[in-house]
């Protein structure tokens, strides 16, 4: 399970990855969502310097977006139309965080409430977090998560309200606790910020 195109807004800024079947050079074209249509579909501008109308039929084209220093998200062979005016994007599966270095985790210890979807809402233990995933310690061993569960936390921390949704991806049972390894599936917009202000206030 990944990130839906309609989780973007109008305005934000994205990027076009361009390329031929036969070849490995990757021409990048910026632009801009200019409006959701569907859940997977939308209308973008292009910044490119011309009035020719632009032929995507017979290339590959990835788009990536990504904020601040967030780890990027990839919808990888989306498909590009002109219609009535418009280029319209549509993103046949969903988007994937293309997490092309390392991430850096800080840790966290607040508790906050858990949401696991068809099982309810629990409280549990946030260990740490990073720009592409995050922790849950479980010390009764009560919330018997599966792997591919998708789950909800809620928590504000160092000025921060963050709501992440991850998919647990590993679990390590312990002699005192359950941990839950997770792989961030939602755009959060106060993450990259929550994480310096982590880092700063770990350093001191």
């Amino acid at each position: 399970m990944g990130i839906k195109l309609s989780e973007l807004e109008a305005g934000f800024e994205i990027k076009l990855k361009i390329s031929s079947d036969n070849s490995k050079e990757t021409m990048d074209m910026k632009g801009v969502i200019k409006s959701i249509v569907k859940s997977n579909i939308a209308i973008i501008d292009l910044d490119y310097p011309t009035e020719r109308r632009l032929n995507f039929d017979n290339v590959k084209v990835d788009l990536e977006y990504c904020q601040d220093e967030n780890v990027p998200i990839l919808w990888r062979d989306v498909k590009i139309a002109y219609y009535k005016g418009e280029y319209v994007l549509q993103a046949p599966s969903e988007g994937k965080r293309h997490n092309r270095r390392g991430c850096f985790r800080v840790g966290v210890s607040v508790k906050a409430a858990i949401r696991i979807e068809g099982k309810g809402t629990e409280m549990a233990m946030i260990r740490d977090v990073s720009l592409s995933g995050y922790s849950i310690s479980d010390r009764r061993k009560e919330l018997n998560i599966d792997v591919g569960d998708k789950v909800s936390v809620k928590f504000e921390d160092s000025g921060h309200n963050l709501n992440l949704v991850g998919i647990v991806v590993r679990t390590e049972e312990r002699e005192d606790m359950v941990i839950y390894g997770l792989e961030i599936c939602n755009i959060c917009k106060d993450l990259s910020s929550y994480i310096s202000v982590k880092q700063r206030h770990n350093r001191t």
